[in-house]
């Protein structure tokens, strides 16, 4: 009897040894998906973390390469702009030149009357509606201005200066007065119209950095025009670089209409009998 019990106990230890062993078991099992999910959880974390780290290098690459293009643009951009500024330069250097060689030809025909005192010239000055012919004469120290209106016949005056006895007219024959003065005080003549380059080597340099410079034909003589700006224009004989023209917008022009050199004998005094004479 005893035997069975302690049989009996033994079988039942075996068997409460069995069902612990069991639960453990069922209880590891339990556990093994859990341990298998957390595991892949890690795998798609270490995963998504490789993938945004690729994005990310991705990213900055993209940005570095964008940057290095931006820069090569930005670089490519500058060249392009040196480049075509080089080219203005050089365009700009050569019209410069141009102007200074022909300038330059204009001035040394032109220098042959820079002493000239002995002459006469006639010239068509227009201002809008009105013209006028004036006609300049010099022989040495003495020279006379004459003026008269194309449209107005009462419109004429003379100017006369003697710089070897300083005496200076002004008469309005029309009116029969006269103003007498030194020839110092006596308004200024455009006397050296035509000859204008003949002394003017020292403005050469200023005229050539602006000036547009062509070719062009003018009462058949072939001439240099000197344009400067949009309105003001000189025409300038090539064989003698003598000034024929000039147009200075607002219908406004001069032009010459003879030269003759070396020609005068005498000018002479204004008659003033009979006017009225202011000093």
């Amino acid at each position: 009897m005893a035997e069975n019990n302690e049989e009996k106990k033994k079988n039942v230890k075996k068997e409460e040894t069995k069902q612990a062993s069991e639960k453990t078991v069922k209880k590891e099992v339990k556990k093994e998906p859990a341990k298998k999910q957390t595991k892949k959880a890690e795998e798609v974390k270490k995963e998504t973390v490789k993938v945004d780290e690729k994005k990310k290098d991705d990213t900055t690459f993209k940005k570095v390469v964008n940057q290095n293009n931006k820069e090569k643009s930005n670089h490519g951009l500058l060249k392009a702009i040196l480049v075509l500024i080089g080219i203005l330069v050089i365009i700009y250097f050569i019209f410069v030149m141009r102007n200074y060689i022909i300038l330059n030809n204009i001035y040394e025909k032109a220098e042959e009357y820079k002493d000239l005192t002995n002459y006469t010239y006639q010239v068509r000055g227009v201002l809008g509606d009105s013209s006028s012919v004036y006609t300049v004469t010099r022989k040495d120290n003495v020279i006379r201005f004459e003026t008269k209106d194309e449209n107005r016949e009462d419109r004429e005056v003379i100017i006369w200066k003697d710089f070897n006895e300083n005496e200076g007219i002004v008469s309005f024959p029309n009116q029969n007065t006269a103003i007498v003065d030194e020839a110092q005080n006596i308004m200024s003549l455009v006397s050296d119209l035509p000859f204008e380059f003949a002394d003017a080597n020292d403005g050469i340099i200023g005229i050539t950095l602006y000036t547009l410079i062509y070719s062009e034909e003018y009462n058949g003589k072939d001439c240099y025009v000197l344009s400067i700006g949009t309105e003001y224009k000189k025409w300038i004989e090539k064989d003698t670089g003598l000034v024929v023209k000039i147009e200075s917008g607002n219908n406004t022009s001069t032009e010459v209409l003879s030269i003759e050199t070396n020609t005068v004998n005498e000018i002479y005094k204004p008659d003033l009998t009979g006017y009225t004479i202011k000093q």
